[in-house]
């Protein structure tokens, strides 16, 4: 009888275990927290960059957002308002020699609805001084807004409120 009662128990931890990896694998918010991810080391730029590399990682973001994103840098900063923009813009920068990394930090993601969800940031960007040679950071926070389109999860709008000034 107790060999009975073992494998209920066994049976039951099992199910659970495989319902909460399951749930866990399939999170929209783990989901999303990867492409995030995914999206940061598109934007990085090593330092032996070559054109064709480069080229290659602004076709790469085209998966990553909405055709008709909307994109603000804050009060009278950067305002685009759709993934062809974005992309022209992001063809026309320039990398500092050593080129730069992004990291996406404290990255909170919030699940609206089967279709929508919110994520807050904060965007580092680290690179090299052209001039000094010393690295440098640079560090803003970010509001994004997802949909699910066709399966995938993309960004509809991102912005970087302006942040404040300490006296």
């Amino acid at each position: 009888m107790k060999s009975t009662g073992s494998k209920y128990v066994v049976t039951v931890l099992v199910a659970l275990v495989a319902y909460f990896v399951y749930v866990w694998w399939f999170s929209p918010t783990r989901i999303i927290k990867r492409q995030l991810g995914e999206l940061a080391a598109t934007l990085s730029v090593p330092a032996s960059d070559s054109e064709l590399a480069r080229v290659t990682r602004v076709a790469q973001l085209r998966r990553h957002f909405a055709e008709d994103v909307r994109i603000s840098t804050g009060q009278g900063g950067l305002e685009l308002t759709s993934r062809d923009a974005l992309l022209a813009a992001l063809t026309g920068l320039r990398p500092p020699p050593g080129g730069w990394d992004v990291q996406f930090v404290d990255v909170q993601v919030t699940v609206d609805s089967d279709a929508a969800a919110r994520a807050y940031m904060l965007v580092e960007v680290t690179g090299h001084d052209a001039r000094t040679g010393e690295r440098t950071l640079d560090a803003r926070e970010a509001r994004l807004r997802l949909a699910k389109r066709n399966g995938d999860w993309v960004i509809t709008s991102a912005e970087s409120p302006e942040t404040l000034n300490r006296p």
